[in-house]
């Protein structure tokens, strides 16, 4: 495991020596074995010294010049005192820098595990001094990998990299402006568009992908139901809470996500949870959002369910999830992938990816005359701009969102007293009306 390896990594001390402060050459240029040499003292920032030298000099001379350029890189802080293997910078690149100090997600440091230790090092060599790496050798390097996606986030990957070994002087030239060039050239980037403009669904195709999945995929059907009605992420989705929920008003505040950290009790698998609560993607990922009566009603039923298995199954972890495996446990956001392209084949419906739910989700209110800030609010975007311009879908179209009311009487189940019953429900209502959408429009 990538996580686990992390406590098997050795990472060289001088990495954490930081820059040179001070230097001195110990005695003159002198003679070793019929070659000339000098000797020198470094002091670094964190208080370390290194003693070195310079030898195989033919003659005085050639030793005296070579000083003079040492002399001119150490009062320009252009001098390199160490020379690196590939494993050992990247090691600590990885390790220390991006998962330490950046302090990137899981996700991320997966990703870059991948290209690094799986393609990188293994065709570089990790033996090979980061000093001596040609552009040739990253070109080369990264043809190798056959796949489109792996090779573009490589080439991205190499800017960084280097950049970041040349501004702390483990090299003195970056090989990675050429390399990248080249690959763009031989490799172009696709184009990619910020807006993924996604046709929603029809309000029946949702009425009965909802309905299927209830029916078939029972797990998945309350973080899908709540994807639709509410638009939230995945990772936010599987991180709700029936604390979250104002019953009283309608009202679910979304305030965190789940997701994989760094977190060292999380690492060791201390913790009984398969992922760790996360502060929300961005600050304005912080909201309320109103919804459905119908909604509401299901997420009681769900509520009632949790309560039953708390008190059949002696070790139910009661984290208090909304969705969650039949034992507490919360999901994972890569849980449902395989049954959600299932469920959309089986309702013979165009393969999304599930975060495509809430470009739909906005899609669908503005073309009922939802207020565009509104919605931004309800997705957790800084501003309606983004909004319009990245989530919605800009073919003039009109959706008839109170036909959706029918999958409540189609789903929900029947009390004793309906069972011989004719009457109708008790009402639809789209996820945006009542008092609170008409207070927050003013």
């Amino acid at each position: 495991d990538k996580l686990m390896a992390s406590n098997e990594i050795t990472i060289n001390p001088t990495f954490y020596y930081g820059s040179i402060i001070s230097y001195s050459f110990l005695g003159g240029i002198t003679k070793d074995k019929g070659k000339y040499r000098y000797r020198f003292e470094l002091v670094f920032k964190s208080g370390d010294t290194y003693k070195t030298q310079k030898s195989g000099f033919t003659s005085m001379k050639e030793a005296k010049i070579s000083q003079e350029l040492l002399i001119a890189k150490l009062a320009t802080n252009m001098y390199c005192p160490f020379n690196y293997t590939l494993k050992e910078y990247l090691d600590y690149w990885l390790y220390e820098h991006m998962k330490n100090d950046v302090r990137i997600r899981y996700n991320t440091f997966d990703s870059y595990y991948n290209v690094l230790y799986n393609y990188l090092i293994p065709s570089i060599g990790p033996n090979k001094s980061i000093c001596n790496i040609t552009p040739a050798d990253l070109v080369k390097a990264v043809d190798k990998i056959k796949y489109k996606t792996v090779r573009g986030r490589a080439i991205e990957l190499l800017t960084t990299i280097f950049k970041y070994a040349f501004e702390r002087h483990y090299i003195d030239y970056n090989p990675s402006i050429a390399a990248v060039q080249t690959l763009k050239k031989k490799h172009p980037p696709a184009k990619k568009s910020r807006v993924r403009n996604v046709k929603p669904y029809t309000i029946p195709e949702i009425r009965n992908l909802l309905f299927t999945c209830k029916m078939e995929f029972s797990d998945m059907y309350i973080p899908l139901l709540l994807t639709f009605t509410a638009g939230t992420r995945i990772s936010e989705t599987i991180g709700l809470k029936y604390s979250d929920i104002d019953f009283r008003h309608n009202l679910i505040y979304v305030e965190r996500q789940l997701g994989r950290d760094f977190d060292p009790e999380y690492e060791a698998n201390d913790s009984p949870l398969l992922t760790k609560e996360l502060e929300t993607k961005t600050p304005n990922g912080v909201r309320a959002v109103p919804l459905a009566d119908w909604v509401v009603h299901e997420l009681l039923l769900k509520k009632a369910w949790y309560e039953s298995q708390k008190e059949r199954l002696s070790d139910f972890k009661d984290t208090g999830y909304i969705c969650c495996h039949c034992d507490g446990r919360p999901f994972h956001r890569k849980s449902f992938a395989e049954n959600f392209k299932k469920l959309l084949t089986m309702c013979g419906l165009q393969i999304i990816h599930w975060h495509d739910i809430r470009h739909m989700y906005s899609s669908i209110l503005k073309n009922n005359s939802v207020n565009m800030k509104a919605i931004s609010i309800y997705m957790g975007h800084s501003n309606p701009e983004f909004t319009d311009e990245i989530y919605t879908y800009h073919e003039e179209t009109a959706y008839d969102c109170s036909s959706i009311s029918e999958v409540w009487e189609e789903i929900r189940p029947k009390q004793d007293s309906e069972l011989s019953s004719d009457s109708p429900s008790d009402g639809f209502s789209i996820p945006f009306e009542g008092d609170f959408m008409k207070e927050f429009l003013k």
